[in-house]
């Protein structure tokens, strides 16, 4: 039988990994569509990612997992930090940090570091 401890604390990660429980960032978690024709974007519980690196404003996926890192708080500029890292073996990182506005749970604008819009995207 589950102590009642144990039980509680899984509620509480369920809670945390789904965005739920009103206690910070929201959540990037979870399949979108973005207005940007580039197919669906995945973003996983343990920071694996796909279709978020962009470079010079465009997609670009130079193979290799993937990894997105949400910030818990919103910066001077209102938004969000999203880190996104692609390595490739025998290459230096390749990492770069977008910004995000949260319209709702379930809407998403999506910047680069100089503030210029990439895309929206909407979660599936």
């Amino acid at each position: 039988m589950k102590r009642p401890a144990t039980i509680i604390a899984a509620v509480l990660l369920v809670f945390a990994l789904s965005g739920c429980g009103g206690s910070g960032a929201p959540t990037l978690v979870g399949n979108w569509r973005a207005d940007d024709g580039t197919g669906t974007k995945v973003i996983t519980s343990d920071g694996r990612c796909s279709g978020m690196y962009y470079s010079r404003g465009e997609p670009l996926d130079i193979g290799g997992g993937m990894g997105c890192s949400l910030s818990s708080k919103k910066g001077s500029d209102g938004r969000y930090s999203l880190v996104v890292t692609q390595p490739l073996i025998g290459d230096p990182l390749n990492q770069e940090t977008l910004k995000v506005s949260f319209d709702g749970d379930d809407e998403v604008t999506i910047y680069d570091s100089s503030g210029v819009r990439l895309f929206s995207m909407t979660r599936q």
